[in-house]
């Protein structure tokens, strides 16, 4: 870029704004849309699809593995389960029904023969029966807690549109900008080099401090790039003078 004792500076790249970002928003949402009507329902045909095929076979597969690793705790949890079953739908015992009504008699002694009795008896029996099968119940509510259930859910799909969000574009455009700023810094720095001498160097690193000074207070810019772009336009400034 030297020619004539001097050197042509190259432009420096458009900073993007807020309304630039929500343009570009704006044009792509209805892309994103498109894609995602067209490929959510694709990926909720397939995940029910690979579910038909494989779900079972895995499910069969861990629980082989499981008895071959556990082969004890595997057939605890097993027998346990089947007295759950067993239990939360059978009657009390002959033995302790006929307990519960030996201890009832010696406690009401010779009113167990009152009509009142009848009642109170009936009711206890029953409360016997519910609090027998509520036992078998809690066991296997506390056993069910402990195996890996399938909970009922939608397929997942990719949800484009939450990831597209204006911040999105408008953080894309600021690293975009900044790898052009980068650029244009390393261009201005090396013609500054090869056409100012010590002025561009001076004036870059004047330039330096007067973009990191002015990005401080605007906050349009990070220091760091306004301290880059202002070395540039600083050192190219310098590379004019020669001495």
């Amino acid at each position: 870029m030297c020619g004539g004792g001097g050197y042509e500076a190259p432009a420096a790249p458009a900073q993007p704004s807020t309304a630039d970002a929500v343009n570009a928003w704006i044009a792509g949402m209805p892309q994103v849309y498109q894609t995602q009507m067209e490929y959510a329902p694709k990926q909720a045909a397939q995940a029910v699809q690979l579910a038909q095929q494989y779900a079972l076979p895995y499910g069969e597969a861990m629980k082989a593995a499981q008895e071959g690793l556990y082969p004890g705790t595997t057939a605890l949890q097993e027998k346990l389960a089947a007295q759950a079953i067993e239990g939360m739908d059978s009657d009390v015992p002959d033995w302790m029904r006929d307990e519960y009504l030996s201890n009832l008699s010696a406690n009401m002694g010779t009113n167990v023969g009152a009509p009142i009795a009848a009642d109170y008896v009936s009711r206890g029996l029953l409360q016997q029966k519910k609090d027998w099968q509520d036992y078998y119940r809690n066991l296997g509510l506390t056993l069910t807690n402990r195996s890996p259930l399938t909970q009922a859910s939608t397929p997942n799909t990719s949800d484009y549109m939450s990831n597209y969000t204006p911040n999105s574009v408008m953080g894309f455009m600021g690293n975009t900008y900044g790898t052009a700023g980068n650029i244009y810094g390393n261009q201005l720095s090396y013609a500054s080099q090869q056409g100012g001498g010590n002025m561009g160097g001076l004036g870059s690193g004047l330039g330096m401090l007067a973009g990191g000074l002015l990005a401080l207070p605007t906050g349009g810019m990070s220091v760091p790039m306004g301290a880059m772009i202002g070395g540039g336009l600083g050192g190219g400034m310098g590379s004019m003078f020669r001495y």
